[in-house]
């Protein structure tokens, strides 16, 4: 599409007779489409079940909020957790919210909860179910990261950005430069009872093995590490490397997933490129990571039930588009890479993934059209049939070869 073309269509949005506040929606949803046809975005949708948000700006949470992590709890509800930007006692903290929900689909009505609260940026919120509880993981930087909600006066902003400085001088000097932390949240409503030192980055949920065990792969100083531990208030401890790729080159994201037959499978970020990794005796051995020829950032891993993987993950050249791929077990070849979704924004980050019976539920962060406070949003979808049923794809297999037939024979007689 050229530019000429591109002017008409912003004119014609011009002439649309709709409400004035409504014009910037839907002025950034036109400029959403032309992206994608500009950017030959031919990606085909997953089969979207339903799509809503989880939380939004609001006057509770001024600053917007992000970093989701979502989780099936013991009892078959959905927990979701993320880090939001909010108002207390005239000052302005980083909280993680969590939300509980036995219905997925109506996890936006669930109550907040503020689990953690601090004057410092949250970010990197982690989530998993263990036999002891929800492992809660997420890192903290300095309060000069924070993000200030748009549009605020002056003179609120000076008493925020005071009051700010004011409460971190109130903890350690340690504390004020930020880490990298985790807790776990009883499945009887508790409180956090004792914040713990992660060893790691971690990025994505842990691996409930089959003894109860838990298997965390973190990323530090450009390495993979894989940790485990039998209970997690008691600390992790380092069970294996992954391989380098090749020398010097470093990973920046690890997901990791148990598979149906007992296997460990490992998803990796290098320069925006993603690899595979197995381990056979629970993380302490991998293999040489393998490239999925996939290009992407922040990989998230899940297993249904019948042991169809889901990797979803932000694609480097686009974006404002999350996509997925889909593995029949987590051993076979990955399907075509899938658009699972996608944003009139310029900000679709961090997908989180979990399987909820026979579909898959995915959270991720966005900038909602031309909103500079961004939002959570969720994705209840199903791969497409095609990508994992192998009778079906046998099928259109043998359909396709057929018509290539019938188009070489009918050439032949032109």
């Amino acid at each position: 599409m050229n530019k000429k073309a591109i002017k008409k269509i912003l004119a014609f949005v011009k002439l649309l007779k709709a409400p004035a506040k409504m014009m910037p929606y839907i002025i950034a949803l036109v400029i959403g489409i032309i992206r994608r046809i500009t950017d030959n975005d031919d990606a085909v949708l997953v089969d979207l079940k339903e799509q809503g948000f989880v939380c939004r700006k609001s006057e509770q949470i001024v600053g917007g909020c992000g970093s989701p992590a979502v989780a099936v709890c013991s009892n078959g509800s959905v927990a979701v957790a993320f880090a939001c930007t909010r108002v207390k006692e005239n000052t302005l903290v980083s909280s993680i919210c969590l939300m509980r929900s036995s219905d997925p689909k109506q996890i936006a009505s669930a109550g907040k909860r503020y689990v953690v609260t601090t004057p410092l940026q949250i970010g990197n919120v982690t989530l998993t179910q263990t036999p002891q509880g929800l492992l809660l993981g997420w890192r903290t930087r300095s309060n000069a990261y924070l993000h200030y909600p748009s549009r605020l006066e002056g003179s609120v902003l000076n008493t925020f950005k005071a009051n700010n400085t004011a409460a971190a001088t109130l903890l350690s000097a340690e504390e004020r430069q930020g880490g990298i932390h985790y807790a776990l949240i009883p499945d009887n409503g508790e409180e956090i009872k004792e914040i713990y030192e992660a060893p790691a980055l971690f990025s994505q949920s842990a691996a409930v093995l089959s003894g109860g065990e838990i298997l965390w792969l973190g990323v530090k100083d450009g390495k993979a590490l894989a940790y485990r531990t039998q209970n997690v208030c008691k600390g992790f401890a380092l069970v294996g490397t992954v391989p380098e790729i090749e020398t010097g080159r470093t990973y920046s994201h690890a997901g990791v997933v148990k598979l149906k037959n007992g296997r460990v499978l490992a998803v990796l970020c290098s320069s925006g490129e993603l690899f595979a990794s197995y381990s056979d005796d629970m993380g302490v051995r991998w293999t040489v990571p393998k490239p999925l020829d996939i290009k992407g950032t922040a990989p998230s891993l899940s297993v249904r039930e019948d042991g169809v993987v889901s990797l979803s993950f932000v694609e480097s050249d686009k974006k404002f588009a999350i996509r997925s791929s889909i593995n029949k077990d987590g051993e076979s070849e990955w399907c075509k890479v899938r658009l699972l979704v996608s944003s009139v924004g310029d900000n679709s980050r961090r997908p989180y993934t979990v399987s909820v019976g026979d579909s898959f539920f995915t959270t991720s962060r966005i900038r909602f059209c031309g909103e500079k406070e961004s939002s959570i949003l969720y994705t209840l979808w199903k791969p497409l049939k095609e990508d994992y049923d192998p009778v079906l794809e046998a099928q259109l297999a043998k359909e396709s070869k057929k018509k290539k037939r019938g188009r070489k024979k009918k050439d032949a007689i032109q």
